[in-house]
């Protein structure tokens, strides 16, 4: 009975040991999670993963570039300010100028040229009486300014020191959206700081901040302070300039990820105008507009749509009411090019020299018309 029932038993247990035998050779893996061996610890020596990676290089390389500036807008005589930079006091202290806190506006620049030109934005030293520029290595120094252009927000100061290290400038922009960018200036007076980010979309416009709008939008934290420095992307180049950025003011939340850059190609243009011209000179037909587009259907299954300019107002003695423009009248061609995008079209004629001959193809009533009107100079904004 006895012997019976062992050998019954045994039969049972040389099942269990080639069933266990064959599930082993069938699944090895099992084995790793009784002796408690993570699954995925096998992968991760197969795999060499950089957790180490760091842009630290790429931007002290490029952080030489960028200034702070401090800029002056009342000359009368209080305390002196102790700002939160450290270099300001000595900076103050060194000019003999006393001010007022509230008297300083905080900004950043961009450094342009081995000459000293630095670029900036127009808000950062509108109005000043005094600029001083701080430099990421210590130094500073009063600064001269050569022009600005409001229409763009854009700005040239100059320094007079040696071993200066301009920004690096792409020599083809193709800076895409989702493209790694870092935000480098001087927030709330903190002195030199990085923010990163994407590049969240492009050719950002009628935002009613400038004459002149095509910005860069980035989620790389731009704060006040950040006003002019420098938006570069990983190659150590700058796309950028910083220019503002969005907050709901009616909520505690000051930073919704909304920043905008002016875009390098345009500031750089700026830049020479200003340096060789000392304003921007761009050419002026002397309308005001309102955006049209209507769509009408012939029948059910085809339909047109209308767009251009329509013209609410023409300057007297401008280049359009020289050339016989009146209000009302709907431009739909510029030199033959369809007026789709009014932003598109203002830069088309503001990119022409003045004495340039535009064409203007416009419908009055239900006939077309087209003139050439000769191109004034842009009067310069005050």
């Amino acid at each position: 009975m006895t012997r019976s029932l062992i050998k019954y038993l045994l039969r049972f247990a040389l099942a269990g040991i080639l069933l266990a035998t064959a599930l082993i050779f069938a699944s090895p893996q099992w084995l790793s999670q009784k002796t408690g061996i993570p699954l995925w610890s096998q992968k991760a020596s197969e795999t060499t993963f950089n957790t180490t990676h760091s842009y630290a290089d790429l931007l002290e390389a490029t952080m030489g570039s960028v200034v702070r500036i401090y800029s002056q807008t009342s000359t009368t005589p209080t305390s002196l300010a102790l700002l939160q930079d450290p270099h300001y006091a000595s900076i103050l202290e060194g000019q003999l100028i006393d001010i007022v806190a509230s008297d300083v506006n905080l900004g950043s620049g961009v450094i342009a040229s081995r000459d000293g030109h630095i670029l900036t934005n127009n808000h950062v030293i509108e109005n000043a009486e005094r600029i001083q520029v701080s430099l990421a290595d210590g130094r500073f120094a009063p600064a001269l300014l050569v022009g600005t252009d409001p229409a763009t927000d854009l700005a040239v100061i100059k320094i007079q020191l040696d071993n200066l290290t301009p920004a690096k400038v792409p020599i083809n922009l193709d800076s895409r959206v989702g493209d790694i960018v870092f935000a480098i200036g001087n927030p709330h007076g903190l002195g030199q700081s990085v923010s990163m980010g994407i590049i969240s979309g492009k050719e950002r416009n009628r935002l009613g901040l400038n004459t002149f709008e095509s910005f860069i939008q980035t989620d790389a934290a731009i704060n006040a302070g950040n006003s002019g420095g420098a938006l570069i992307n990983t190659r150590g180049e700058l796309v950028g300039i910083n220019t503002a950025h969005f907050y709901n003011s009616s909520t505690s939340a000051r930073s919704q990820g909304i920043g905008l850059a002016i875009p390098i190609n345009i500031a750089f243009d700026v830049l020479q105008s200003l340096v060789q011209e000392g304003v921007v000179i761009r050419g002026w037909l002397g309308i005001d507009f309102n955006v049209f587009k209507r769509q009408y259907s012939q029948n059910a299954f085809s339909s047109e749509e209308a767009t251009g300019i329509m013209l609410s107002g023409v300057y007297a003695n401008s280049p359009a009411h020289i050339a016989g423009l009146k209000p009302g009248d709907l431009i739909t061609h510029f030199d033959g090019n369809v007026v789709k995008d009014w932003n598109e079209s203002l830069n088309y004629v503001t990119s022409l020299s003045p004495g340039s001959e535009l064409d203007i193809t416009y419908r009055r009533s239900d006939d077309t018309y087209t003139v050439t009107a000769i191109l004034g100079t842009r009067p310069t904004a005050k």
